[in-house]
């Protein structure tokens, strides 16, 4: 549901306007004649509230189709289902708009209302921070006791709003909410502030009992009071890699740590070892604007988590032109960890100790390397050549897979050091050689788009993709495997 009421629909005036605001123009549309005898009610209550909650809910991330408050409009059996079933009005997504922010409120508390004691969703976005440009005290007053009287049944709550907001709700007294459902939890601002006005105030969840799930964009953590030694999922978004170091040491329980925009300390942090026995997923995305990764690699190589079976590290959106080499080997041998996924992107790697790690990872499944540059010992630039093709998709001398769980590989944006026919004998090996009756090989995604400069290497790229390979790349497809490469 979204309450985001176009202009056109308001008076613009500070009063309340009604609900059949939302719907006025439907009454032009003489529905209710017409759906008299619309056979949609002749059919099973519980079918038509199926319908009904499909219509009602977000699909794809889009906006939802349908308002409940639509739906109650076209009749008057519509209207008793809809307005009568509090499953409707479980889901609130409140964008603010500056044309109808006091209408928005209203609604929100009718809508609410209608929810009976149901468990709440609610979400507040402010993008154009109408709540600092443009709401008085009384309408911030108004939010905020609604959110007060909200909190014993809001299970989630996600609210990006202006950060002097989050300074009220402190002073109105966040401390004694009760949240006894909360589960899942987003805090961000808006206008890029990462403050709290004063240094003491906090926004405290610590006694929230079922909480499990937070994401925090563009805050500085020491500003929210989390009962961190329950949490099983976090996303951080805009973080210091100390912050990500501090969570990972406060969190025994943590599953899941995705950490986008990450920012380098400005002073070197104290990246001592964590050992930590439960994370199953880590993701370190960098912010784009970083110039190195020094930290990041250090923070990686601190962590032992032998549970870790996918580790996503996004470094850069465009190949290295530097020398700076990320170094994974230390987390993952000393962690023992299996991991069945594995994605580098934008790093300096050498191409021996990618090697060295893999030779760890006999469970992998999909390995992802994008936009990497390769160095040999010497820290030479190279591309990456064919013996380390040849070990991640093919058996070697002694018929072993180095790899043989692998299902999907892709490589994109590197220079390499292999051609196109190498390629397509290491495929056939492991292709041509199951019996034709619709089994698959293990390995059935393979994905290769060097990129073709030549200014690192000093010659040209070996790759050339002749057109007999896309004769054979087209017979593999028809077999049901998944090759791309240009």
């Amino acid at each position: 549901m979204s309450l985001t009421i176009p202009p056109h629909e308001t008076s613009g005036s500070r009063e309340p306007v009604a609900t059949n605001a939302i719907t006025e123009d439907i009454g032009s549309m003489n529905l209710g004649r017409e759906m008299a005898s619309f056979p949609l009610m002749d059919l099973p209550h519980e079918l038509v509230l199926e319908i009904f909650q499909f219509a009602t809910v977000v699909h794809g991330k889009q906006a939802n189709a349908v308002c409940p408050l639509f739906l109650g409009k076209i009749c008057r059996s519509w209207r008793a289902v809809v307005f009568e079933t509090c499953t409707f009005w479980r889901e609130v997504n409140l964008i603010i708009d500056p044309h109808a922010f006091f209408t928005q409120i209203s609604l929100l508390a009718e809508w609410t209302a209608r929810a009976g004691g149901s468990p709440l969703s609610v979400s507040i976005i402010d993008p154009k921070n109408t709540l600092k440009l443009e709401a008085s005290e009384e309408d911030l007053t108004c939010l905020l006791d609604l959110l007060q009287n909200l909190s014993p049944q809001t299970r989630s709550l996600d609210l990006e709003i202006p950060d002097f907001v989050y300074d009220r709700w402190v002073n109105r007294g966040l401390d004694d909410y009760s949240w006894p459902l909360l589960s899942n939890l987003a805090l961000s601002t808006t206008m890029g502030s990462s403050d709290l006005s004063h240094p003491s105030d906090r926004l405290n969840f610590s006694s929230c009992p079922v909480l499990t799930s937070v994401t925090i964009k563009a805050f500085y953590h020491h500003y929210i009071y989390l009962p961190w030694r329950s949490l099983l999922h976090i996303h951080f978004d805009s973080v210091f890699c100390s912050e990500i170091h501090t969570a990972l040491e406060s969190c025994p329980l943590l599953q899941t740590l995705v950490s986008e925009e990450i920012v380098e300390d400005r002073d070197t942090f104290s990246a001592k070892t964590i050992d930590h026995r439960s994370l199953k997923q880590l993701t370190l995305e960098l912010d784009k604007n970083q110039a190195g990764c020094d930290q990041c690699c250090r923070l990686l190589n601190s962590l032992r988590l032998p549970e870790l079976r996918t580790l996503v590290l996004k470094l850069g959106l465009a190949r290295p032109v530097r020398g700076f080499e990320f170094d994974i080997y230390p987390c993952i041998s000393q962690s023992g960890c299996q991991l069945s996924e594995l994605t580098i992107e934008g790093a300096t790697l050498k191409e021996k100790v990618l090697v060295d790690c893999l030779r760890l990872l006999p469970t992998l499944h999909t390995l992802q390397l994008s936009n990497n540059t390769w160095l040999n010992a010497h820290e030479e630039f190279i591309g990456l050549g064919p013996t380390s093709l040849s070990l991640m998709m093919a058996a070697g001398p002694d018929g072993l897979l180095m790899l043989p769980n692998l299902k999907a590989l892709t490589i994109l944006g590197s220079l390499v050091g292999f051609s196109s026919k190498l390629v397509v004998e290491l495929l056939a090996s492991r292709w041509d050689t199951v019996e034709d009756d619709g089994t698959l090989a293990a390995l059935q995604s393979v994905t290769i788009m060097p990129d073709l400069g030549h200014s690192n290497l000093g010659h040209m790229s070996p790759w050339r993709l002749e057109k007999d390979r896309q004769v054979s790349f087209e017979d593999w497809r028809r077999r049901g495997y998944s090759v791309m490469a240009e």
